[in-house]
């Protein structure tokens, strides 16, 4: 079975990272401009949406099991 703990921390820690490459890509861009910081900067932001849409699926799993188990008992 699916250890749901483990799998959030995975998942915030992945968002963690994106948002310090988003962060990190931005900078980088706006001390430099060059076209291979703005390239790095639009696939860090690719990469955020991408780990935003998976933490929010990861969330909406948890919700969706945790309500199974009270309408179980129920």
């Amino acid at each position: 079975m699916i250890n749901f703990k483990s799998l959030q921390n995975q998942l915030e820690n992945n968002f963690s990272n994106a948002s310090d490459s988003v962060d990190e890509a931005a900078i980088n861009v706006a001390e430099s401009g060059n076209l291979e910081d703005m390239r790095a900067f639009v696939q860090a932001t690719q990469s955020m949406g991408i780990t935003t849409v998976v933490l929010g699926e990861g969330m909406r799993a948890h919700h969706s099991m945790t309500k199974a188990i009270i309408d179980g008992i129920q």
